[in-house]
């Protein structure tokens, strides 16, 4: 059974994500906090499986719930938040660096077909969030190591895009990577994150204000340049071409691949189609599969494979699956990638 406790300042969306979680066989609603303060004391006086976080709240917002509680009773938080609202947002996105697992879009359009896509996206998130370990201090400091000369990756001096590939726990890898990466870093950087359908252009947005470099969603046919990283946007795939010499973005509508549209794999196929030796894969912390067939095509077709190690990733699924394939060169930790990047893109 899955022990949830629900914390919203609104009696009524309490009461509609209740009847959601109790018509499922194998979920309980064990508790209800109507402020950032009562979910701390509530989640060490029930210890919830997981927790349903609001965001604007009176006395302690879920921001600063979420902070207290992942130092001191770490448990899975999924938060539940507007699109429109701009400071919910911003805070939205401090939630999931501080270690919430993931954003859902509040309810709405009760009476449409919208509405049953966001009670079964709701009840699915929450059930295999439940299943994810989290722990108190998420990312680890380790000693810098000196990258040996004899790392192929240094030998090779002329790459061109680096595709990553990520989904639980993203946030907070890819601003603990991007923020230590120049300005003039010398590569595009292309992204696949699963996130909610909403979110992605207003992560974008937020990342970018914590970068040297421009963070945005890719547009169709836009040439990719040199100091730019650029997300796959809501529903399509994300994939590169070339045009004169040029690589460019191509967005393609089509099914989901693995349960994913903008799917990992996809974009990392059209990368080692199209830049083969030429180009970096990064698979990083994440759920299930995606990407990892995309990051052996890649390495088979001479590209460099990364993975971020199991020890400092909230969920070693993506890239777990990779490696299980034989599909990277190098495991490296998350907070040596930005480092390691810098020196083999130099």
């Amino acid at each position: 059974m899955i022990n949830i406790l629900i914390v919203d300042d609104s009696e009524t969306e309490t009461q509609l994500l209740k009847s959601f979680f109790e018509s499922e066989k194998d979920m309980c609603v064990i508790g209800h906090a109507k402020d950032g303060q009562e979910a701390i004391d509530l989640t060490k006086k029930l210890r919830p499986d997981i927790i349903t976080m609001d965001i604007l709240m009176p006395i302690k917002n879920g921001l600063e719930a979420t902070r207290i509680i992942m130092a001191k009773t770490p448990t899975p938080i999924v938060v539940i938040s507007s699109t429109a609202n701009d400071t919910a947002l911003n805070t939205t996105f401090l939630a999931l660096e501080a270690g919430a697992l993931s954003v859902l879009e509040k309810p709405t359009h009760f009476n449409s077909v919208q509405f049953n896509e966001m009670r079964k996206r709701i009840i699915d998130t929450v059930r295999s969030m439940s299943q994810v370990k989290v722990i108190t201090h998420r990312f680890h400091t380790h000693k810098r190591k000196i990258i040996p000369s004899t790392d192929r990756a240094l030998i090779h001096h002329s790459y061109e895009i680096i595709g990553i590939g990520v989904s639980v726990g993203g946030p907070q890898a890819l601003k603990a990577i991007f923020s230590k990466l120049p300005p003039h870093f010398p590569i595009p950087i292309v992204v696949v994150q699963h996130m909610t359908p909403g979110f992605i252009q207003g992560f974008a947005h937020w990342l970018d204000k914590h970068c040297a470099l421009t963070v945005k969603t890719a547009e169709q046919n836009e040439y990719l340049v040199a100091g730019t990283i650029y997300f796959a946007p809501d529903n399509y795939h994300l994939c590169i071409n070339r045009r004169q010499e040029k690589l460019i973005a191509n967005l393609v509508s089509s099914p989901p691949i693995s349960g994913f549209c903008p799917s990992a794999t996809v974009l990392l196929q059209s990368i080692a189609s199209i830049s083969g030796q030429h180009a970096i894969g990064i698979l990083l912390t994440g759920m299930g599969n995606d990407g990892a067939q995309g990051l052996l095509e890649l390495k088979n077709a001479k590209g460099l494979t990364l993975i971020q190690d199991k020890e400092s990733a909230v969920v070693f699924g993506m890239a777990g699956v990779a490696l299980s394939l034989n599909a990277i060169d190098k495991v490296v930790t998350l907070d040596k990638i930005a480092d390691y990047l810098i020196e083999i893109t130099q």
